[in-house]
């Protein structure tokens, strides 16, 4: 009886839609300046371009929401450092 009750427990819409959710709670970060918090995202495995990617390089400032996209030919760290430094190196000068 114990493994009926379980399985219909499993399988019952009602009772997954009042199930807890086993992740925390989103936490809400502040953000004070621009450059603070950034995010990076890879997009990829797109179709080739004359060039020779098939990634892009997603970069986020969290303060101003402002996206930037850069092309890539591969997802390899050393790629990505590379891309990374001579966006900085643009930037900051």
């Amino acid at each position: 009886v114990k493994e009926d009750v379980q399985k219909w427990c499993i399988s019952c819409d009602a009772c997954n839609a009042r199930k807890r959710s086993s992740r925390g709670n989103l936490k809400l970060y502040n953000v004070g300046a621009p450059f603070e918090r950034i995010a990076f995202d890879i997009l990829g495995r797109l179709p080739r371009t004359a060039d020779g990617n098939r990634n892009i390089l997603v970069i986020m400032d969290f303060f101003t929401m402002w996206p930037e996209a850069y092309p890539l030919p591969d997802q390899e760290a050393t790629t990505v450092a590379e891309l990374d430094l001579q966006i900085w190196n643009t930037t900051l000068t």
